[in-house]
């Protein structure tokens, strides 16, 4: 009687869904003055996503930090300190309602700015919405506490059709980034870009790019004040991934350098290092569950 009580109360209800996952890293970091120092952090994620009777689908994610701050990428690598920042955190995010009308994503101040690469400004609503061949995403700061170069609001368009796809982004800031690329065919890629508020001022890069059979290469012309030329070499196979950049540092003294490396053991473990032409490096694992 119990069980078939239970039953009819829950006859209708949609089903829900709940997974957890997690990763961590650990490995040895030296920014190149300060030496080497042992970083680690993990975190584990909680993802719960549902479905309403009229088909909207809607979800949002817990995720619990812990261990150091590190940021692994290799351009910033000089710029980790040798004492790690401690990193107890837990957030919210990803709490997102998708129907066919798009998705609209909420994450108070967890949203990564369209027009900021350096991730210092962030926002706390996203729409994101395909028609046809054009894909929209529209972005909001609630409360305000975005600079005003950054503005309020950011909105990026991207067009593709034939082999051409058009990218453009821009902020309440007056900030604006425009890109054409044209896939001459399966291998080679050419694009156009220029960013009103580039590295250091406006810029307009020219790149080629090309990929076949797990071999990468690019070249990119600049006239900014920075980087003038920039070009990258990659091959990945059977677990293996090298990539190197190369780069005019814009004083026209030396060549930047930034080389990857990473080994994937199968089982969501990977072996990563990288290094660059300051003498900084890391040599770590990375893992998945």
């Amino acid at each position: 009687l119990i069980a078939t009580t239970a039953l009819v109360a829950t006859a209708g209800v949609a089903a829900a869904d709940v997974s957890l996952s997690g990763a961590a890293n650990f490995g040895i970091l030296d920014n190149g003055t300060d030496g080497a120092v042992m970083y680690n952090n993990a975190s584990l994620t909680a993802a719960m996503s549902g479905e309403t009777d009229g088909g909207l689908t809607f979800g949002a994610s817990l995720t619990v930090r812990n261990g150091d701050d590190v940021d692994l990428d290799t351009g910033d690598l000089a710029n980790n300190p040798a004492a790690l920042t401690a990193l107890t955190a837990t957030s919210f995010g990803n709490i997102y309602v998708s129907g066919g009308f798009g998705k609209l994503t909420f994450d108070s101040a967890g949203i990564d700015n369209l027009m900021d690469d350096a991730g210092t400004n962030v926002q706390d609503v996203q729409y994101e919405g395909t028609f046809g061949a054009l894909a929209v995403t529209l972005q909001a700061d609630i409360d305000g506490s975005n600079t005003a170069a950054d503005g309020d609001w950011a909105a990026k368009a991207v067009y593709s059709a034939n082999g051409v796809t058009v990218t453009a982004v821009t902020n309440s800031g007056s900030e604006y980034d425009a890109t054409v690329a044209y896939a001459v065919n399966d291998m080679i890629t050419a694009s156009v870009n220029y960013d009103s508020n580039g590295q250091t001022t406006s810029e307009t890069i020219v790149k080629v790019a090309y990929s076949n059979a797990g071999v990468t290469a690019h070249l990119a012309l600049a006239d900014d004040d920075d980087d003038q030329w920039e070009l990258g070499l990659g091959y990945a196979a059977n677990g293996l991934s090298i990539a190197a950049v190369f780069a005019e540092d814009g004083e026209g003294t030396k060549t930047e350098s930034d080389i990857t490396a990473s080994y994937d053991l199968g089982g969501g473990m990977s072996i990563n290092a990288a290094t660059n032409e300051s003498g900084a490096f890391f040599i770590g694992s990375k893992m998945s569950f």
